[in-house]
Order: C-alpha cells, then sequence, then structure tokens
C-alpha cells in the first residue's frame, strides 16, 4: 500500500524553500561580485573573509531545503520528493540507522509557541532522522547539522509530515532493525 506524506502547511513550505533558494542564488551573485571587486584592488584577506562567510551561510539555506522532503512510502522503499530537488527513491535496506532528529526544539523552549497556538493546542515536536549513506551530495548537510558528519540524512517530523504517526509506524515496521 502507498502512502503520501507531504507538508501540513504547504504554502508555508514554499515559503521556506523557495526562500532558501533565493538567498543561495543571492550569495552565489555576490560571489561573482566580489571576484570582480577582487579584480579591480579589493584586498586578498577581506575577499578570503568574505567568501567565507557567504561559504558558512549557504550551508544553512541547502539544509532547509532537504532536511524534511515529502515522502511516498512503498513497500519496497520509499521516495523523497523535495520541492526543489530530483524525487529519489530509496530502498528499505539503504536506510542504515534511525535515530531521534536532534534538531527539534525542546517543549520547554517553545513558550511562545504554546502561547500562540494555546496550552490545549499545542503538540510537542517528534520526529526522527533516517540516515542514508546513498541519497545525493545535497543530503549532507542535514547530516552534518544533525551531527552525522558528512552522512545524509533526512528527517520525518510531525510537524513536518502529514499523518507522523501512521509514517512512523509504517517506517518502523519495515526498518525495526536500525532504530537506535
Amino acid at each position: 500500500m502507498t502512502t503520501t506524506h507531504t507538508h501540513p502547511r504547504p504554502t508555508i513550505d514554499r515559503l521556506v524553500q523557495y526562500g532558501a533558494l533565493a538567498f543561495f542564488a543571492l550569495t552565489a551573485a555576490l560571489f561573482v561580485w566580489q571576484i570582480v571587486l577582487a579584480l579591480n584592488g579589493l584586498p586578498a584577506a577581506l575577499l578570503l573573509l568574505t567568501v567565507l562567510t557567504m561559504a558558512l551561510l549557504t550551508a544553512p539555506a541547502l539544509w532547509l531545503t532537504t532536511a524534511t522532503p515529502a515522502v511516498e512510502l512503498t513497500g519496497d522503499g520509499l521516495t523523497l520528493h523535495p520541492l526543489i530537488w530530483r524525487a529519489h527513491s530509496i530502498d528499505w535496506d539503504e536506510i542504515r540507522a534511525v535515530k531521534p532528529y536532534p534538531l527539534l526544539p525542546e517543549a520547554q523552549g517553545e513558550r511562545m509557541r504554546k502561547a500562540f497556538v494555546g496550552r490545549r493546542k499545542y503538540v510537542p515536536a517528534k520526529g526522527v532522522m533516517l540516515v542514508v549513506p546513498s541519497l545525493p551530495w545535497i543530503y549532507r548537510f542535514t547530516g552534518f547539522f544533525a551531527g552525522e558528519g558528512l552522512t545524509p540524512v533526512i528527517a520525518l517530523t510531525n510537524r513536518t509530515h502529514t499523518d507522523y504517526d501512521r509514517l512512523i509506524k509504517s517506517v518502523r515496521a519495515r526498518t525495526a532493525e536500525v532504530w537506535v
């Protein structure tokens, strides 16, 4: 049986994804501008500092585009459907580990969110990350920020995937031996 789990708020998801892509494009344009400045006398030390700063800022932007893609589960595996990048299929045996996703906010750190949505409607963030070494390089940003080094990772969370409980139950049934 095939199930699809997309972002519960697609408009917000599109805004974040395309905003991150726009930031990345702007950074690339600024990089070209820096080369022009360097050719016109910008000191090399200043050029190096600004290039390094921009490189450090682009990593989180790219991470936003791959961290929690929409997923489609089938009997053979799952297919990632990121908004910007190509779809990618993963066989169940390609998943090396399923771990708690460390980049989610702690419940005690979400006082503003509780106040905004109301204490009765507030649901703490839950999520897992799938460690999948066979994923393309772009997924390495999520692995890096989640503490997995440069190993590709995707996350499944109750805030970024519809029918989260069913999704996790299905993933657990097929990957029980690699849950950490």
